[in-house]
Parts: C-alpha cells; sequence; structure tokens
C-alpha cells in the first residue's frame, strides 16, 4: 500500500445559519486565528502538500482569505505554504456527499488517499491527523473514520459497529432510540481511497428526511460490499468539536487557549492568573517572562526572555518586545517594536513605533500615529527619557539619550536632537529660544 501523503479535502461552504452572521462560519476566529486557519495549519503540520477547499456561502471572502494570507495565516502568525492549494465551488449545496463530489474533477488521476475535513474543526491536533494517517495507510483498509466517545453526543452521527468494524454511520436525524444511546460519534474526518470513494458517492441517493447527499452513507455502501471500514478511536473528544453556534465557537476557543497558555507555562513563561489571561495561537514568549493578568496578547507577537507584561496590558499583532522589557498597567502596543530592558510601564499608547533599548517611556505617553489618511512612525532612541504626559506626532524622532518634559508635544517630522531635553507645546529645546513662539 503506498505511504504516499493523502490529498487534503477541507469542507467549507457551508453559511452556518445557527452563527446568526454574515460572515462564513469558517472565518469566525478562536484564540485568534479563523476556523479554516486552524484546519489548514492542522494539515500543513501533518505533513500534506495538496490540499482542496470546497466553497459555496460566502465563496468570495473565503477565496480572498485564501488568497491574502497564501493559504491562511498559520497558528504561528505566519503564511502557510503547500505545494498545491486550489478551491472547489459547490453551488447548490446539496450536503457532504454532494461537496466531496465536486472535487472528482480535480482528483480524477488521484490514486492514493483522500483526508476529507470539515472546515469548522479547530481543535483537531496534526498529531492526531498524523496517527490517522499512518494507521490507515498500514491497515490497507479502503476507508477509515475519526471517532470518539463523548459525555453528549446530541448532534453527531453515532458509529454503528459489527464487533470490530464499523457497519455504518447514523445521522441522528434518522437514528433509532437506541443508536441514539451510542457515545462513539463520528468526527466528520474521514479516509477513502480516492477511486474507490468517487465510485460509491455516484450510486448515493438523497436522504428522504432532508434532501440531502450523506457523505456518511458511503461507509455503509462499503460494509455492505464487503469492504471492511475502520474507526480510529481518539482518546479526547474535544478534539472533534464541531463550531456550529455561537456557544461552541466560545467553547473551542476556551479549549484552544487552555492549550496555548499551558504551552507557554511548559516553556518557562508565568502566567499568574491563566482564566484572566488571552495569548492568541502561535504567539512566541521567552522563558522567564511573567504575565499578570487581565493581559491580552494577539497573534503575531513575539515577547523576549525575562520580561513582565501587565496586568491591563494589550500587546496588539505585529508587535515586538525584547528581552527584559516591561510592559504596564492600562499600556496599548500596537504593530511596534519594543527594545531590551526599556519601560513601558503605566497608561501609555505606544502604535507603529520603533522604541531603542533602555527607554523609559512615562505615564501617559502617546504616538498619535494617525493623520487622518496614513499611520505613521515613530522613532524613540536608545536610552531616551519620555516624560508623563508626552504626546509624539508622528512622523517623530526622539534622539539618543533626548528627554522630553512632562506634558510635552512633540509636532510632527520634528527631530529632538541626541542628548537635548525638549519642553512645552509644541516642545522646543530647553534653553534655546524656540522659533515662532510666543514670549
Amino acid at each position: 500500500m503506498s505511504r504516499r501523503p493523502p490529498v487534503a479535502l477541507i469542507l467549507a461552504a457551508g453559511r452556518g445559519e445557527r452563527m446568526n452572521s454574515s460572515l462564513p462560519k469558517v472565518l469566525h476566529e478562536a484564540c485568534g486565528v479563523t476556523l479554516l486557519g486552524h484546519v489548514l495549519e492542522t494539515v500543513r503540520e501533518a505533513g500534506i502538500k495538496r490540499v482542496s477547499v470546497v466553497v459555496g456561502a460566502g465563496a468570495g471572502q473565503v477565496r480572498s482569505f485564501l488568497r491574502e494570507s497564501s493559504g491562511g495565516i498559520a497558528r504561528s502568525g505566519n503564511p502557510l505554504r503547500f505545494r498545491r492549494l486550489e478551491t472547489v465551488s459547490q453551488t447548490n449545496r446539496l450536503g457532504t456527499a454532494h461537496a466531496v463530489l465536486q472535487a472528482e474533477p480535480r482528483l480524477r488521476h488521484w490514486q492514493g488517499d483522500v483526508l476529507i475535513l470539515p472546515g469548522d474543526a479547530p481543535c483537531l491536533r496534526a498529531e492526531t491527523v498524523r496517527q490517522f494517517i499512518s494507521d490507515h495507510q498500514k491497515s490497507g483498509r479502503v476507508a477509515s473514520v475519526l471517532t470518539a466517545e463523548v459525555a453528549a453526543p446530541d448532534g453527531y452521527g453515532r458509529i454503528l459497529r459489527r464487533g470490530d468494524e464499523v457497519v455504518g454511520i447514523r445521522e441522528e436525524r434518522d437514528a433509532t432510540e437506541a443508536e441514539r444511546k451510542i457515545s462513539e460519534v463520528s468526527s466528520g474526518v474521514y479516509l477513502f481511497r480516492a477511486p474507490q470513494l468517487f465510485r460509491q458517492l455516484r450510486k448515493i441517493k438523497k436522504n428522504a428526511t432532508k434532501q440531502e447527499y450523506y457523505l456518511t452513507d458511503v461507509m455503509e455502501m462499503f460494509a455492505r460490499s464487503g469492504q471492511c471500514v475502520r474507526a480510529h478511536r481518539i482518546d479526547d473528544g474535544r478534539e472533534i468539536l464541531g463550531v456550529n453556534t455561537r456557544r461552541e465557537l466560545a467553547l473551542a476557543d476556551q479549549i484552544l487557549r487552555g492549550q496555548e497558555l499551558e504551552r507557554h507555562a511548559q516553556n518557562g513563561v508565568t502566567i499568574l492568573d491563566p482564566a484572566q489571561t488571552y495569548i492568541a495561537k502561535g504567539v512566541v514568549i521567552g522563558g522567564g517572562t511573567i504575565i499578570h493578568p487581565f493581559t491580552w496578547v494577539e497573534r503575531d507577537v513575539r515577547i523576549g526572555q525575562d520580561c513582565e507584561i501587565g496586568p491591563f496590558a494589550k500587546i496588539r499583532s505585529a508587535s515586538r518586545i525584547h528581552d527584559r522589557a516591561a510592559i504596564g498597567s492600562f499600556v496599548e502596543v500596537a504593530r511596534s517594536e519594543i527594545g531590551e530592558k526599556t519601560c513601558v510601564k503605566h497608561l501609555s499608547y505606544v502604535g507603529d513605533a520603533r522604541i531603542g533599548k533602555g527607554v523609559n517611556i512615562g505615564a501617559g505617553t502617546i504616538t498619535a500615529n494617525f493623520d487622518g489618511r496614513k499611520k505613521n512612525r515613530t522613532v524613540v532612541e536608545d536610552r531616551a527619557l519620555v516624560g508623563c504626559d508626552t504626546v509624539l506626532v508622528a512622523p517623530v524622532r526622539v534622539g539618543r539619550g533626548a528627554k522630553t518634559g512632562a506634558g510635552s508635544v512633540v509636532l510632527a517630522r520634528q527631530t529632538v536632537p541626541r542628548g537635548e531635553t525638549v519642553v512645552g507645546i509644541p516642545a522646543h529645546v530647553v534653553g534655546k529660544k524656540h522659533k515662532g513662539r510666543k514670549r
């Protein structure tokens, strides 16, 4: 049996009516990453290089997401890379089997396995997918399904067994009372040999209740034809959580955040109150750093070693905090670089700025970065001292070792000279007559 990586087919055509949103369901975020982004990253980490995404409702928005992020932003904050990433249209959404069948023209010559995943399963781990693929290929089976036992199986397809063999998957609305008591459920993640899969799909009939074509019916068809179907059961049922409602979205976010906080703790980061701390997926934090309660850290953030962050701090995407820096109470850092041993301790906003080493940013400092049309850059060089309530109107530069007095307003396109002190509104160098200043 070939051990080539399978092709991944991600089902992302549904609108998600129960989300009550104009945004396609798979573009909602959990732990700072879209649901589809999580699934794409899981597939990539599992070693799969070719991916097809079935799109339908909100197809333009989903395609835009894939295009702009080169296949979805990874949990690390970097673009995903696949050898081949393509979309497949499901114009008339007639069920999961119909969705898979739309990919047949793209996979007509593929003789290997197809891994089918829902686009709304963000908690599925790459390690689980790798093991699922390995066990399926070793077994030589034509089909496998990833399953788990859950305490509350409502809404999931129940696994029907005859001994160790799977003989069917029963959707809840079609299940008998006895079948609804089964706690082993389908994850919606399958592996099939491609040629056999598409032969069976063409034989499926519409479900009488919902008037759709169910992919789960394929399992029973394989079993009836004498081709064994294998179940790969995992221990943690939280991995297969599908997001169909806002409540389930919040639950997925809680699960993913818990995993992320645990990862940081194992890497030597002290998180004083995990329940009151938000750190998005993929954030990098160095050992010895302390995170105080009510801190919010978005994706694509890097924080160095031995830093102190919070409480009530917000570190937004594309920010870099270097070693031994301190970001304190009610400070927001946006798209900025904070240098080594720099302190931004209280009530400040630092946006689109590069702050050097050993800088002290006084309480209430604001970088006024937006001029009504674009965001402008602020540069504060090494060992500068910025006084309380200073406003730096970008673009602006504060030189090495320079100081600003409390309440100073440094106007756009000004430079505070190296080693000098400025005060006032507008700020002027102490001891020098300021051009245009009233005496």
